[in-house]
């Protein structure tokens, strides 16, 4: 944030590069999202791209022979880009005794937002501020390849065999030829993963509590809340973890994000009304527009939580 003042955010209006880079790249680095999927470009605007869903299949041919003809089919996905805000507001007295201490709030607390804002509107659809679906989008819980923990018996893999069944529900889709590079899990399933063990047992999966990324049979997973959707007004989805071909999944962030810096507004903090002029306030919105494309929700699978059966 070198060169970045507060007062320089409150006359410009909108953020410094460097400050606002530096957002992008905490979000990015604490997303689940991010550390399994690829980047596109954004326009602010939307856009249309072609994606591919039908491979084409080369042959050997001979000498002499007509070479063979393969279709490849590709459909046109559009990317909606959609606006996540957040509010930050605090006494101006205790700013301007740290000026610099609250620019590191403003950029830690806006990152922390925006990336469970972010994770939860690729993973779910939903928008956290009021648990609604966010329209005309895709996500990735749209699949319809579902596979229940706790299926398996514990003598028979346990939690690890049931992330292998949804493994081969991926893999061997008949129509598709999907990879599989991937969990993203819910921080709750980290624990039941490391109370598994082997016949002696040996524990079979030894990542670190702390750790945000691991490996789950030897694939990468990215450990964060929103995987289970229940995030602010969000409700708990039963969604343990995601599973599947990640580079099927593209997103990408408009260049700007923007802020507004007020001290007069009044604003509204769940039911309470806060003046901010008459409590010699301050705050500020933080704005990021980012968009995502899916190519097809059929190259994920969804773990579910074990739902009770009804008394």
């Amino acid at each position: 944030m070198a060169g970045t003042t507060f007062d320089s955010l409150v006359q410009n209006g909108l953020m410094p590069k460097p400050f606002a880079q530096e957002i992008i790249q905490k979000v990015t680095q604490d997303s689940v999202v991010r550390k399994l999927a690829g980047t596109t470009p954004v326009p602010i605007t939307g856009s249309s791209i072609a994606v591919q869903t039908g491979q084409p299949q080369a042959g050997i041919v001979g000498a002499g022979e007509a070479k063979p003809i393969s279709n490849m089919t590709v459909a046109t996905k559009t990317i909606k880009p959609v606006k996540a805000a957040v509010i930050c507001y605090w006494d101006k007295e205790s700013r301007m005794a740290n000026p610099a201490g609250y620019l590191d709030v403003l950029q830690e607390q806006a990152s922390a937002a925006l990336t469970r804002a972010f994770d939860l509107a690729i993973l779910h659809g939903k928008n956290a501020l009021n648990g609604q679906n966010i329209v005309g989008v895709d996500f990735v819980n749209q699949t319809t390849k579902r596979v229940e923990l706790g299926t398996a018996k514990k003598e028979a893999g346990g939690v690890g065999a049931d992330l292998i069944a949804g493994y081969d529900l991926v893999v061997n889709d008949a129509e598709n030829m999907w990879g599989f590079t991937g969990f993203a899990a819910d921080d709750t399933l980290r624990s039941r993963l490391m109370q598994q063990t082997d016949a002696l047992g040996r524990p079979l999966y030894t990542n670190n509590l702390a750790d945000s990324l691991g490996t789950i049979h030897g694939l990468p997973v990215a450990y964060g809340r929103p995987v289970s959707g229940k995030i602010g007004a969000s409700a708990d989805t039963k969604v343990k973890a995601f599973g599947g071909d990640w580079t099927q999944l593209k997103y990408g962030f408009a260049e700007d994000i923007t802020i507004r810096a007020t001290d007069t507004a009044t604003i509204q903090d769940g039911g309470q009304v806060i003046n901010l002029w008459q409590r010699n306030m301050e705050a500020f919105l933080v704005e990021a527009i980012f968009g995502w494309v899916i190519t097809d929700n059929s190259a994920f699978v969804a773990y579910e939580d074990k739902v009770a059966d009804p008394k």
